[in-house]
Order: structure tokens, then C-alpha cells, then sequence
């Protein structure tokens, strides 16, 4: 049995783009800029839903431990949202990098992947 009693989550993407990394989050998905140490550091959250963040680090900053400064690998962030179809449009007209297009599961979810400016793995999907 686990005491751990979690009272928040918050991914940090350690990256050498922090400006693009920033605007890839904003387009993608509406956030915006909550709070930031500048040159190393910005946190984003959702307007409507502010529980909902992501954090940006430099790659190189001493925040992180040198072994683990280099660029993410093997994670994929997964975001649910209301409409993937009107979603999938939108990052379609902004040129992200589509890795996976639109498709169903079959256990419900309708999907599809972007990559981030990092190669970050971003999958965005509904259930109908």
C-alpha cells in the first residue's frame, strides 16, 4: 500500500527551445504563459482549467542533473480533448509535424500525433 497522497502533477519539457517549445503549446493548445523564471524556466496552464500545466526547462540549466540534460525520449504526452476532429483541423493548418493521422481505436478513442518542436510526442484524442 502506497501513502502517497498526490496533490499535483506537472510534466516539465526539458529543451534548447524554449520560445518555440512556449508558442507550440500556446497554438496547440490554447495555454498560456502562468508564471516564469526568465531565461530558464516558464510554466503554462490552461485559461479555463489553470490545474492543467506543462512546464518548459533549458535543457542545459542546473535545474536538471547534467546526466539528463539532453533531449526527451520515449514519453508521449496524451491530451483529451472535446472535439480531436476540429483540433486535428487546426494543427493540419498550422503545419505541425502530424506523425500518426487522424484513426480509431478499437477500444473507443479517436486520435491522432504532433510531434513538438523537441520530437516530443503529443497525442491528442476523444472518445466519441
Amino acid at each position: 500500500m502506497n501513502d502517497t497522497t498526490v496533490t499535483r502533477l506537472l510534466p516539465n519539457i526539458c529543451t534548447d527551445k524554449m520560445e518555440e517549445t512556449r508558442d507550440f503549446y500556446m497554438e496547440l493548445l490554447g495555454f498560456v504563459v502562468g508564471f516564469e523564471h526568465k531565461g530558464w524556466y516558464i510554466q503554462m496552464a490552461s485559461p479555463e482549467k489553470p490545474e492543467l500545466q506543462i512546464g518548459i526547462v533549458r535543457l542545459d540549466h542546473e535545474f536538471t542533473p547534467r546526466p539528463f540534460q539532453h533531449p526527451p525520449q520515449g514519453v508521449i504526452i496524451s491530451v483529451q480533448v472535446e472535439d480531436v476532429e476540429a483540433t486535428y483541423a487546426a494543427v493540419k493548418a498550422r503545419d505541425f509535424e502530424v506523425v500518426q493521422g487522424i484513426c480509431d481505436e478499437e477500444f473507443g478513442m479517436r486520435r491522432f500525433m504532433v510531434a513538438d518542436p523537441n520530437g516530443l510526442l503529443v497525442n491528442v484524442f476523444s472518445f466519441p
